[in-house]
């Protein structure tokens, strides 16, 4: 059977369905993100848990034959579901690398207790610092010594994205043996800066010279863009964030970017006016370097007390109603 190959019209209608239905969750959101934030305790894996929500609640609606009564305790009753099931699916994953560690060290005649404590270690090392697709990579490589094709057939991935996450995997614990080091592949300040210096010059091939080929963009809970062409494309985010929008005056006006150090981690802050055309922080902007290059961005523009948080944190301006500025960006989306 041939795989399901949805329809330009599917897709518009899904998008459609999907801004109406961000527009009518908005007034739920920060009530939803105070909990997740708080679930969490963390700042971006309290935005995770509200993106997840959001997703999940909005694939959930398809299958309700009833009426929703109460929208936030249906978003915050997913939400603690959602959590829940992480929690016991983690708890469940350490358990099982774990009790393998230690069947291996009851059948190996060789292993040193040093040499067993420094295996558990491993495994508890694995469950904690990777991401699902670079947990099972580094696995199936580096203890099953299984080939890269085979991985990724497996994975229904590319041999790049495989090679890729192997590198992030490997590069994260070993960062998560050194003190004071998050674990994941954050990019470097030189890197950033860089990139900071050649959006506000308004370099579209210093940026993509900066940029893997195969890089993502991820416009939290909008837009998802990946590889040159997406880049490259004028329709497209990644082209219209460069050059700007004034929402108020519905015209080109390019917003501001700076570097920054937000809890250890290098960030670009980026500065733009809000309809009453004061500059404010609008959006943070995350990054991840691969080889000396930037593997991915994740920009939080919709996720406004995420945004807001940060700029307390550092001081800066922040919108006082970011919600009619999200409500302009979706009615701009809506329109493209």
């Amino acid at each position: 059977m041939p795989d399901f190959d949805p329809t330009d019209d599917i897709r518009e209608d899904t998008q459609a369905a999907w801004y109406r239905y961000l527009d009518f969750v908005m007034p739920f959101r920060p009530d939803l993100y105070r909990y997740c934030r708080a679930l969490a305790g963390h700042l971006w894996d309290g935005e995770d848990l509200v993106q997840d929500t959001l997703v999940r609640g909005f694939a959930t609606l398809g299958s309700i034959h009833h009426h929703i009564d109460n929208p936030r305790a249906y978003l915050v009753r997913i939400a603690t579901n959602l959590w829940i099931d992480a929690e016991r699916r983690r708890a469940s994953e350490k358990a099982a690398m774990l009790a393998q560690a230690r069947e291996s060290d009851e059948t190996s005649n060789d292993a040193s207790p040093l040499e067993s404590a420094l295996m558990r270690d491993a495994a508890a090392a694995l469950m904690d610092n990777l991401a699902p697709q670079e947990r099972a990579a580094v696995l199936l490589k580096d203890v099953f010594d299984m080939d890269l094709k085979e991985i990724a057939h497996m994975l229904r991935t590319t041999l790049g994205a495989v090679k890729s996450a192997l590198h992030r995997g490997r590069t994260r614990l070993r960062q998560s043996r050194t003190p004071g080091v998050s674990g994941r592949a954050l990019a470097s300040r030189e890197l950033v800066d860089q990139f900071v210096d050649r959006y506000n010059a308004r370099d579209l091939p210093g940026l993509l010279a900066l940029m893997l080929d195969t890089a993502s963009i991820d416009l939290i809970g909008l837009d998802v863009e990946a590889g040159r062409e997406a880049f490259e494309r004028k329709g497209g985010w990644f082209y219209h964030n460069l050059y700007g929008h004034d929402w108020a005056a519905e015209r080109p006006a390019p917003a501001r970017w700076e570097s920054a150090i937000f809890r250890g981690e290098v960030v670009a802050l980026v500065f733009g006016p809000n309809l009453e055309g004061r500059e404010v922080l609008g959006s943070v902007m995350r990054f991840e370097e691969d080889d000396g290059r930037i593997a991915s961005i994740r920009a939080y523009a919709m996720c406004p007390e995420t945004v807001r948080e940060v700029g307390e944190e550092l001081g800066m301006p922040n919108d006082p109603d970011p919600y009619r500025f999200i409500s302009m960006i979706l009615a701009f989306a809506r329109g493209h």
